[in-house]
């Protein structure tokens, strides 16, 4: 049996009952399912879990619609169908979609192939002789507060984030920024609690930078830090968290010109970072207040998947 078709026998045990969010999940886990989530001995149930949903919802973004909306409620990681039993998700999922029930499961199942092979490609290899056996960037977001002002000619969003370090010696953040104008900015300025050491370009659309804190922090210790991006010409109509990895809490405002107030707003969460830009609606109707300004709270995000608003071009 090769290290994926394993994986995929692994991957189908795993969705039974509550999924990711089952009790006791180290017990539930095959080697190939440690091996490509980087859970180590020794790690809390808490370090347990983060993994193996950071990777899979991470894997699953990666897929096409269809197959990753199944996956998300297959292993309880959509927060609209947690429900106790794998076969009550199916059967919730099947009368939504109006499909029969075997149908809903042998989709499931072309997807968890796929998403083994996703999976096992991006698992981490070994250390290098000499290296910590350290997986993942050694911290995660405890809290993330987020202040968008589209009211002036180059819109702003302030980020006040407190992070928590998961082992000792953490003396660098790398975060990026998925760029919402059309010239490419955005600018960035650091007001407390570090310093920009370099500024990059990952992507088409997303901009990573590394902020140097003011001394290396240890495990379990926590750093606020607040952080200025600035469009440089109008963004598109939306603005979301997609975390890289664990982030348990982003408060989102937004605030609107009070002369060009969208038509309609759109909240969005845990969906796909590309749905932003879809034409057709989703999420949940919301309405600005009598300022113009629209706030959503979001706890457990999955990393991979988008939290926040999305709204009419039309004013």
């Amino acid at each position: 049996m090769t290290a994926v078709s394993a994986l995929v026998e692994e991957l189908k045990a795993l969705r039974k009952g509550r999924g990711v969010l089952a009790g006791k999940l180290d017990e539930r886990l095959g080697p190939e399912i440690r091996r490509c989530c980087g859970v180590r001995a020794g790690d809390r149930p808490s370090e347990v879990r983060d993994k193996v949903t950071a990777t899979l919802a991470a894997a699953i973004a990666e897929l096409p619609e269809d197959l990753g909306g199944l996956l998300l409620v297959a292993y309880a990681l959509d927060p609209r169908l947690r429900l106790p039993f794998y076969q009550e998700r199916i059967d919730r999922v099947a009368d939504q979609l109006h499909r029969d029930r075997r149908t809903v499961r042998r989709r499931i199942d072309d997807g968890i192939v796929h998403l083994a092979e996703l999976v096992d490609g991006r698992a981490p290899g070994p250390p290098e002789p000499g290296m910590p056996d350290e997986i993942g960037p050694g911290w995660h977001t405890e809290e993330l507060r987020t202040f968008v002002n589209l009211e002036p000619a180059a819109p702003e969003a302030f980020e006040v984030r407190r992070v928590v370090a998961d082992r000792d010696g953490i003396g660098a953040l790398d975060l990026a920024f998925t760029v919402t104008s059309a010239d490419g900015g955005p600018e960035i300025d650091v007001f407390s609690g570090g310093r920009l050491a370099g500024k990059r370009k990952q992507a088409t659309d997303r901009v990573g930078f590394e902020l140097r804190l003011p001394a290396p922090l240890r495990r379990g210790q926590t750093h606020e830090f607040v952080v200025r991006f600035k469009a440089g010409a109008e963004m598109q109509p939306h603005y979301a968290c997609v975390p890289k990895q664990r982030c348990d809490y982003f408060d989102l405002r937004v605030r609107f010109p009070a002369d060009r107030l969208p038509a309609a707003v759109w909240r969005v969460a845990g969906g796909f970072q590309r749905d932003l830009d879809d034409p057709v609606a989703t999420g949940d109707p919301v309405h600005p207040d009598p300022t113009g300004e629209i706030r959503g709270e979001f706890r457990r995000l999955l990393p991979g998947l988008a939290y926040g608003f999305r709204w009419s071009r039309n004013g």
